[in-house]
């Protein structure tokens, strides 16, 4: 899941999901502004974020991830390289633990040589192993899951008209190559309304998309039933999220 919303006191409902069950892990994307922030200071000189970032990094099964805008590759790989080298300098902040554990790649493209030299620079301006998350949205080709730790293989919503609709097994068979599964996730913004099937977007057709997600050996998910930073909006609560995992 993502941040963005300045005022760590907003992040409330988050910490009380991962804190009801340390067996659940976490991957909490932060994000001052499309990136670590203009300031270039660890925690964007953010008392929001230097808060948020350390209450998230107290907990075990947390890992933090900084934010990095691809721009479909149009993004300079040298403004890459900058964004990440201010994430790695999060680490350095002595006043508190706002350090990340890795790199969100947003906006991935069929580019292996871009990234892969994205990526790369990323492991290698970290002292410790990293998590490298790749945004495809989309399908994307097995060669992209020997670089990236996770690859987001669809982002969509339930059921409009600006993207494709999630159809549970169908959807992961189309968009995860084989094999590739426990690196794969899925997020479903916009979960309201009404499914492609007509069933409605309730608690539990949640349930039953994550069973099915939990079966097919999908490695990581999320759902929201508003824009992907929303964590309180229903059915989809972050607290919801949870409930449906570790059911």
């Amino acid at each position: 899941m993502r941040f963005s919303s300045d005022g760590a006191i907003n992040w409330n409902p988050v910490v009380d999901a991962i804190s009801s069950n340390s067996n659940i892990p976490w991957l909490a994307v932060v994000d001052p502004l499309n990136g670590p922030g203009a300031s270039g200071k660890p925690g964007n000189d953010d008392v929001n974020y230097i808060d948020g970032t350390s209450k998230l990094n107290s907990y075990s099964n947390v890992k933090t991830i900084g934010y990095v805008r691809t721009n479909y590759g149009q993004a300079p790989l040298d403004e890459l390289k900058a964004n990440i080298t201010t994430w790695s300098n999060w680490g350095t902040y002595a006043a508190a633990d706002v350090g990340v554990d890795g790199i969100f790649f947003d906006e991935s493209s069929a580019d292996f040589d871009y990234l892969n030299e994205a990526v790369t620079f990323a492991r290698n301006a970290f002292s410790n192993s990293i998590t490298t998350i790749c945004n495809f949205g989309s399908r994307a080709e097995a060669e992209y899951y020997s670089i990236c730790d996770v690859v987001i293989a669809f982002e969509s919503c339930l059921n409009c008209a600006d993207g494709p609709p999630y159809e549970s097994q169908k959807t992961l068979s189309n968009n995860i190559p084989a094999g590739y599964e426990s690196k794969a996730a899925v997020i479903l913004n916009r979960f309201t309304g009404a499914s492609v099937d007509g069933r409605e977007a309730d608690r539990g057709l949640m349930n039953e998309y994550v069973k099915t997600m939990k079966e097919s050996g999908l490695g990581w998910y999320y759902f929201t039933s508003a824009d992907y930073d929303t964590i309180d909006a229903g059915p989809a609560t972050v607290g919801a999220n949870m409930d449906a995992l570790a059911a």
